[in-house]
């Protein structure tokens, strides 16, 4: 297992900004490649959830929230990784759609007397809506469409693509980019002998 730190980010890439930066967090606890998951247990989300504030001391998660928490941050990859590939998400609606429809949403008046989706529960349920409500605040805003997962076959790290036309690739392309391209040109000379 690699130790990865909290907070990481890939040389050169700034975290997400708000209200991404939660939603980068939480789906970046898993690292399949590196075979890292800081939210692996039921306690180990709980931690995870209190130590951005979203979970009061003491509320326990369920089997049921570690579920619903797992399978929250498997959707969110994989829209950011429709993101990154320009592709539609027809195959995740149904598994969006049931997910959703068990974490307690509703409307909220902002300060300025702007609607937004906010959680209707404070226990773990409501920490995980208050991870779909950013979400959807940043669909909203135009932003999620920045929020991408990097397609090289050695990481799947969500990245914000501040780039001015929003068309990175790669989150880092001194790593992922030049190991593609690399494995690329080695093809091609495989093939061309």
């Amino acid at each position: 297992m690699v130790d990865v730190p909290p907070g990481f980010q890939p040389a050169g890439r700034a975290p997400a900004p708000p209200p991404l930066d939660l939603v980068q967090d939480f789906v970046n606890t898993e690292i399949p490649v590196w075979a890292v998951d800081d939210i692996a247990t039921p306690d180990a989300l709980a931690d995870w959830l209190r130590s951005r504030d979203l979970l009061l001391d003491g509320a326990l998660v369920d089997a049921g929230s570690f579920v619903r928490a797992r399978a929250l941050r498997h959707v969110l990859r994989a829209l950011a990784s429709r993101n990154a590939r320009g592709s539609r998400s027809d195959d995740l609606r149904v598994e969006f759609a049931t997910l959703a429809s068990e974490l307690p949403l509703r409307f909220a008046l902002g300060e300025r007397g702007d609607l937004r989706v906010a959680p209707a529960d404070r226990g773990v349920n409501g920490a995980l809506a208050e991870i779909l409500s950013r979400v959807f605040e940043a669909q909203t805003s135009g932003e999620w469409r920045r929020f991408k997962s990097c397609p090289g076959p050695h990481c799947g790290w969500l990245f914000y693509d501040a780039s001015r036309n929003a068309s990175s690739r790669w989150c880092s392309m001194s790593i992922c980019g030049n190991r593609t391209k690399t494995a690329a040109y080695r093809q091609r000379r495989r093939t061309e002998t």
